[in-house]
């Protein structure tokens, strides 16, 4: 256990709520951290009043994990949820606010109130050169009454490729991947082979990504003509873009099936 360059309580409380978001959407976290924090925090009166009531009850990150997979299950939702219950404590400790601290301690015991369900409203779309793929997906998913997120279309803010994809996919709960024919690739030693048809390598990055931090079964990948797809991924949702339109059919299913009310 590393975690001596917490100096305030502020950065202890930060971490806890960091192993926690960590647990929460699929990434590494270290149980002995957590329940270290989380014995030190709750032994300190003017801070255990103002911890998520649940802290209190989940003594290891295994049973913080029963407990948000079952109420929450996108990551999106997850992170959301997250930032709220130690939105207060985290300023109070940071900023001095304290407006609510004494509301708080009063029903510490009470049971853990459920946050408004946010609407979702804003589908991601990762794509490669073939715009009027890129366009006719966008302009379904509009149809629909969503928001279609394209990076390109978005403001930079002086921010690097992998943060605007970070930032912006936050907005979003799902992602529609578009594998086209944008490159041509074969193995190293496959001279006497025909090079096959692929997507654009930021293509398939962003489709891991993507799975990683919204969900396998949050994102669907539409694949336009005969392309080839990465093999070692195992449960992906594909889709054929066919000309009839077929996939919108497919699109709408996996939307609903993720939580979208659709027009």
């Amino acid at each position: 256990m590393s975690i001596e360059f917490l100096n305030t309580d502020y950065d202890k409380v930060s971490y806890l709520m960091n192993l926690l978001m960590a647990y929460a959407t699929g990434k590494d976290a270290d149980d002995s951290e957590y329940q270290h924090l989380r014995n030190e925090l709750l032994q300190k009166e003017h801070i255990t009043g103002l911890l998520p009531n649940w802290v209190k009850t989940h003594r290891s990150l295994n049973s913080f994990w029963g407990f948000i997979k079952e109420k929450f299950g996108t990551y999106a939702d997850r992170r959301r949820y997250l930032n709220e219950e130690f939105e207060e404590v985290l300023n109070l400790l940071e900023f001095g606010e304290s407006a609510a601290a004494n509301e708080k301690t009063t029903v510490a015991s009470a049971s853990v109130s459920i946050p408004t369900k946010t609407q979702k409203k804003k589908v991601f779309i990762v794509h490669g050169r073939d715009n009027n793929a890129k366009q006719e997906v966008a302009r379904h998913v509009e149809s629909v009454g969503l928001e279609a997120l394209i990076l390109h279309e978005k403001a930079s803010s002086g921010m690097t490729i992998i943060e605007k994809i970070k930032h912006y996919s936050d907005e979003a709960d799902f992602a529609l991947v578009l594998y086209t024919a944008c490159d041509l690739g074969r193995g190293i030693h496959e001279k006497h082979v025909p090079p096959k048809n692929r997507a654009r390598q930021n293509v398939v990055f962003e489709h891991g990504y993507l799975m990683a931090k919204l969900g396998r079964k949050n994102v669907c990948a539409l694949v336009k003509d005969e392309i080839e797809t990465p093999n070692d991924i195992s449960g992906v949702v594909y889709a054929k873009l066919d000309e009839a339109g077929a996939w919108k059919i497919e699109v709408n299913k996996e939307l609903k099936a993720c939580g979208y009310e659709l027009t």
